[in-house]
C-alpha cells in the first residue's frame, strides 16, 4: 500500500508569521500524524528591498543568489486540534557589490515571527516568558501548557534559556534604577526582605519598592545588619536616588543605615508591623489564657461548670481572628458576637480595650502630641502596672521604644501611615513560587528586570532584526 498523497488546506486564521511573510508562504498541507504544515520559501520575498530597510546600500536591479539550499521545522502555536507547523526553504544568500565581490547576508533579519535557531515562532517565545515572569508560572507548568493548549512541544531547559537571553538584552539593574528614576522621580523608599526558600542559612533579600508601586531593586545580602544594607543603599545614592522618605518595618539596622547615608531622610516605621509586633504579645497572652481554662475544666469537679469552662475555651479558639479584629472591619453580626465573648470571659474584653486604645493612638489622635497623651494614658492602665513583665507592659514598652519613628506621618502631611512594600514582597513570591524558589541572585534578578520591562515601562518581547529583545511599544498614533 503507498504512502498517502498529502492533503493541500487553506489555513482560515492570520499569524504573525503568516501576515509578514506573506509573499514568501508558496502552500499548505495536512500531513497524517505531523499536523498542519505551511511552506515558506525565504527566495519568495523581495530582499531588496529588505536589505535596503536593514540599512545596506543595494541598487534596485541588484541580482539575489543563494547557494546551500535548506530546510527546518518551526512550531508555531496552534488553535487547531493539531499542530501547526512551518517548513522553511532558505539558504545563504549574497549578491555582487560594485566591485564585483560577494557579500553575504543572514536571512533570519528579514523573516520576522520566526526562530530559526529555536525551532518556534517568536510568538512561542514570548508566551512562554509572559507566562514565566508576568503569570508566575512555573516552566514545568508552561511546558504543560503550550503542549495541551497549543501543541507545542518545548523542554524546561529551553525556557530557562529563553528568559536569560531575553534577559541578557536588556539594561542592568543599575540602569534599571536610573531609568525609572528618570520616568517617575523616586523620593519614597519603602524598604524590606524576603527570605528566599530555595536558599538556607541566614542570607535574605532587600527589596525596594517607591511610591509609584514599582519594585526598584532587590539585593541579596547575608545578614540584615547595619554594614550590608549600608552598602545598599550607598549603590541607590551613586545611582541618583535623592529619597526623603523611608518606610521600614522594625529593623534597627534599617534604621541605622538610613542614618548614616540619607541623614536628612525622614523614617516611618510601617503601622503594619507596628499592629503586627502587638498582637503577637497579646496574642500569646491570649494563648496562655485559654490553656488555663482549659486545664481548669478538665480539673474542676463540678460537672455543669466544667461543661461550661470546655465551651468557652472552644469559643475562644474558634474566635481567636474576631477578637483581634479591628472594630472599623467588622460587621454588626461580629460585634454582637464579640461583645458576647466579652461579657462571658472578662480577659477577652481587657485585650479589646487595649488593643482599640493601640489603634487609636494611630487613628484618632490629634497630631504628634495628642499621640504621646494618649500613649501616656496608655501606659497607666491597670494591665500594664499589674504585671511589669507581662505581655501590656511589653507592648507598651515597645511602643516607647520606636515611637518618634511610628508617628513621622502626624508631623509630615506627605508622610503616609502604612508602607507598599507588602505587595512587592507578594510579586516576589509569586515569581518564585513559579520557581520553585530561586537557585541564586542572577536567576531573580533576571526575572525581576523583564518584570519591570514590561509591566513599567510598557515593553514587549519581540524579534527586532534577527535579535531577541524587550523592545518598547510603538505609541499608538505611529502604529495606526
Amino acid at each position: 500500500m503507498g504512502r498517502p498523497e498529502p492533503l493541500y488546506v487553506n489555513i482560515p486564521v492570520e499569524t504573525e508569521t503568516t501576515t509578514r511573510n506573506r509573499r514568501a508562504i508558496t502552500g499548505a498541507t495536512y500531513v497524517n500524524g505531523k499536523g498542519i504544515v505551511v511552506e515558506i520559501d525565504a527566495r519568495g520575498k523581495n530582499w531588496r528591498k529588505v536589505l535596503r530597510r536593514l540599512g545596506q546600500e543595494i541598487p534596485k536591479d541588484t541580482e539575489i543568489h543563494w547557494e546551500n539550499l535548506r530546510c527546518v521545522e518551526i512550531q508555531e502555536l496552534s488553535s487547531f486540534n493539531q499542530r501547526l507547523w512551518y517548513r522553511l526553504t532558505f539558504g545563504d544568500g549574497w549578491y555582487l557589490d560594485k566591485a564585483g565581490k560577494r557579500v553575504y547576508f543572514g536571512v533570519e533579519q528579514g523573516l520576522p515571527g520566526l526562530d530559526l535557531q529555536r525551532g518556534v515562532t517568536t510568538t512561542t517565545v514570548r508566551a512562554g516568558v509572559m507566562l514565566a515572569v508576568m503569570a508566575g508560572v512555573g516552566l514545568r507548568s508552561i511546558c504543560w501548557l503550550l503542549h495541551v493548549l497549543f501543541h507545542v512541544e518545548v523542554s524546561k531547559s529551553a525556557l530557562g534559556r529563553w528568559v536569560e537571553e531575553t534577559a541578557a538584552r536588556l539594561p542592568n539593574r543599575d540602569e534599571i534604577i536610573k531609568l525609572l528614576n528618570a520616568d517617575k522621580p523616586i523620593t519614597e523608599a519603602h524598604l524590606d526582605e524576603i527570605f528566599p526558600k530555595a536558599w538556607g542559612g541566614k542570607s535574605c533579600v532587600l527589596v525596594l519598592k517607591d511610591e509609584h508601586g514599582r519594585i526598584v531593586c532587590t539585593e541579596e545580602i547575608l545578614e540584615r545588619s547595619t554594614e550590608h544594607v549600608v552598602a545598599f543603599l550607598e549603590k541607590l545614592k551613586q545611582c541618583g536616588l535623592a529619597i526623603k522618605t523611608f518606610y521600614v518595618d522594625g529593623c534597627e539596622a534599617y534604621r541605622d543605615a538610613i542614618r548614616i547615608v540619607y541623614p536628612a531622610a525622614r523614617v516611618q516605621y510601617d503601622y503594619f508591623h507596628v499592629i503586627q509586633n502587638i498582637w503577637k504579645k497579646l496574642w500569646s497572652a491570649m494563648v496562655a489564657h485559654r490553656k488555663e481554662i482549659k486545664e481548669r475544666s478538665e480539673n474542676v469537679e463540678t460537672p455543669w461548670y466544667s461543661r461550661k469552662l470546655e465551651k468557652l475555651a472552644t469559643t475562644l479558639w474558634e474566635k481567636r481572628g474576631l477578637i483581634f479584629k479591628n472594630t472599623d472591619n467588622m460587621t454588626p453580626e461580629e460585634m454582637e458576637e464579640l461583645v458576647a465573648l466579652m461579657e462571658e470571659d472578662r480577659y477577652v474584653g481587657v485585650v479589646r480595650r487595649f488593643l482599640d486604645r493601640v489603634w487609636g493612638i494611630f487613628r484618632d489622635s490629634d497630631g504628634d502630641l495628642g499621640a504621646r497623651q494618649r500613649l501616656g494614658k496608655l501606659s497607666q492602665r491597670p494591665e500594664v502596672l499589674k504585671d511589669p513583665q507581662g505581655p501590656f507592659a511589653k507592648a507598651v514598652a515597645f511602643l516607647h521604644d520606636r515611637f518618634e519613628d511610628m508617628t513621622t506621618f502626624l508631623r509630615f502631611d506627605d508622610v503616609k501611615r502604612n508602607s507598599l512594600q507588602e505587595s512587592g514582597i507578594r510579586v516576589l513570591r509569586r515569581l518564585e513560587a513559579g520557581r520553585d524558589g530561586f537557585r541564586g541572585d542572577k536567576g531573580r534578578d533576571n526575572y525581576l528586570r523583564i518584570y519591570q520591562a514590561i509591566k513599567y515601562f510598557d515593553w514587549r518581547v519581540y524579534r527586532i532584526d534577527g535579535s531577541l529583545a524587550l523592545q518598547p511599544r510603538a505609541p499608538a498614533a505611529s502604529a495606526a
